[in-house]
């Protein structure tokens, strides 16, 4: 576990390690505890996220994404899929539903064509590096999605980065 904290968030000291992990682990119990919009900001949600997801294979990211989809209500998946077809330019055909497993699906083939995923589309900037757990600057915040504008205002949003990474955490501390 320290050697992959280690591997995805920098440093090869022992208490950093214990510090990475002590942080990833606080990260994952505000995730979920109580409601998935709340508990965490999202600048550590969308750090979090970027630190995490280009390690993630397809498979495990669609499976991160449905889990983290799952704990919103229907209602919030909704909301979520209708701004997803809003900012995506038409790069989610058919997600309109409130089905965890679709919004899932859409999300991972999103990813696999746009650098940066859902961090990119919600006004972050681009993936890989982008940020790391435990050190990153706050305020660091990459390039605009396009012109598209900070869409990380918006709790949705925020939940989708931050459940991502704290389903994704949570497996790789086991």
């Amino acid at each position: 576990m320290d050697q992959l904290l280690g591997g995805l968030f920098g440093g090869q000291d022992d208490d950093d390690d214990d510090r990475r992990q002590t942080r990833a682990k606080d990260f994952v119990n505000r995730y979920e505890t109580g409601s998935p919009t709340e508990g965490y900001d999202a600048d550590e949600a969308a750090q979090n996220y970027r630190s995490v997801a280009d390690r993630l294979s397809p498979e495990e990211y669609e499976d991160a994404a449905a889990q983290a989809f799952g704990r919103l209500s229907p209602q919030e998946r909704s909301q979520l899929g209708q701004m997803m077809q809003q900012q995506g330019g038409g790069r989610f055909p058919g997600v309109t539903g409130d089905d965890p497993r679709d919004l899932a699906r859409a999300t991972s083939r999103f990813r696999q064509q746009e650098p940066g995923g859902l961090a990119s589309l919600f006004g972050m900037g681009g993936g890989g590096g982008g940020g790391d757990l435990l050190g990153a600057t706050r305020g660091d915040r990459g390039g605009g999605g396009g012109g598209l504008g900070d869409l990380m205002s918006n709790p949705l949003a925020k939940a989708a980065l931050g459940g991502i990474a704290a389903v994704a955490l949570k497996k790789m501390m086991r």
